[in-house]
Order: structure tokens, then C-alpha cells, then sequence
């Protein structure tokens, strides 16, 4: 019986899971195509701003793909004046990847509507249900 409880709790949750990431990445790309940028281009330039400038070998890393996939995605956000691209003075070899003004400006735009957007999607629960649901979602997000 609980094995079936369990299996029912799993089938759930990836039902729901699927579910909200179509509805959300849906509503995210389309506010962020409206911005210029994809959710992917969007990703690379938060781990740029956060890091003030970083190396496209540990860009790729933080993203989780070759620096053969990222290349390309640089070589856009740099013809759309969103990021430069220059050699490490330390050491030449070295390519480092950082954010241009108009790339802050895109970003913190793109921060607001996707705020503003999660602050609508919990808006229907009270703080404390909202505080309940950060508690659990911080807990599977370290056991991951």
C-alpha cells in the first residue's frame, strides 16, 4: 500500500513538475523574446553579471555544456551589444566574457519581468504558505 501511496506521490509531482515548466518557461520565454533575448541567453548573462566577468571554460561549466555550445550563444550576445569579449592580461589564451551596459539594462529589465511574474504566479497563496513552500523548495534544491 504505501509503495503505491509512494508511486502515486511520484507520478504527481512529475505531472505537476512538467506542467509548471511548460506553463512558466512558456510566459518567461515569451516576456524575455519580447526583451531580445532567450531563456538561454538570459541564463548565461545572470551567471555574467553575478561573476562581473568570467572565463567561457567556466561559463560552460556553470551552465552545464562544452564551450563549443557556449561559443556560439557569446558570439550572438556580443553582435546584440549584450556582452564583450576580450583576452585575459594574465594570460592570453585566456577569453573572458563580460556584460556591456546595455546588457546590465537587459538584465535588470529582464530581472523585473521575471519577478513580477513569480510574484504573481504565488500571489494566490498567504506569506506563510509562500515562506512554507521557500522552506521546502531550498531543502530539495540542496538534497539535488
Amino acid at each position: 500500500r504505501q509503495n503505491m501511496e509512494q508511486l502515486t506521490f511520484i507520478e504527481e509531482v512529475q505531472r505537476i513538475s512538467i506542467s509548471l515548466n511548460k506553463k512558466v518557461m512558456t510566459e518567461i520565454k515569451e516576456r524575455l523574446l519580447s526583451q531580445g533575448i532567450t531563456p538561454f541567453q538570459y541564463h548565461i548573462l545572470l551567471i555574467i553579471g553575478k561573476c562581473n566577468h568570467i572565463g567561457v571554460t567556466k561559463l560552460a561549466e556553470e551552465m552545464r555544456v562544452k564551450p563549443s555550445a557556449i561559443t556560439p550563444v557569446i558570439t550572438r550576445l556580443i553582435d546584440l551589444e549584450l556582452v564583450s569579449r576580450y583576452h585575459s592580461k594574465e594570460d592570453r589564451r585566456k577569453v573572458n566574457i563580460e556584460l556591456t551596459a546595455k546588457g546590465e539594462q537587459v538584465i535588470e529589465e529582464a530581472n523585473e519581468i521575471v519577478q513580477k511574474m513569480i510574484a504573481h504566479f504565488f500571489s494566490c497563496y498567504e506569506p506563510k504558505d509562500q515562506e512554507q513552500f521557500l522552506k521546502l523548495f531550498k531543502k530539495l534544491d540542496a538534497n539535488i
